[in-house]
């Protein structure tokens, strides 16, 4: 099964909601990080672009710059109480 744009985009939102609500009920910082990276991870190995913009290299690039993005948010960021 392949996914579309707005099934990966569903799944990210409920990985990075998920992994804040386990940070909070821990208190551990790691999970969130790792929602962060997984979802970064999820859009670099499978590059999908909405139905309105064409599919070709450039836009695949790009949604794979913003799965960088992802991982690098998830990985020098952390929140202290």
């Amino acid at each position: 099964m392949k996914l579309n744009y707005d099934a990966q985009l569903t799944i990210s939102f409920v990985l990075v909601i998920l992994g804040n609500i386990l940070t909070d009920i821990f208190d551990f910082w790691i999970y969130r990080s790792l929602a962060f990276i997984i979802c970064g991870l999820l859009f670099i190995v499978h590059p999908v672009v909405p139905n309105y913009l064409p599919t070709n290299k450039k836009t695949v690039f790009w949604t794979r710059i913003a799965g960088v993005i992802l991982i690098l948010i998830g990985g020098f960021t952390r929140v202290h109480y």
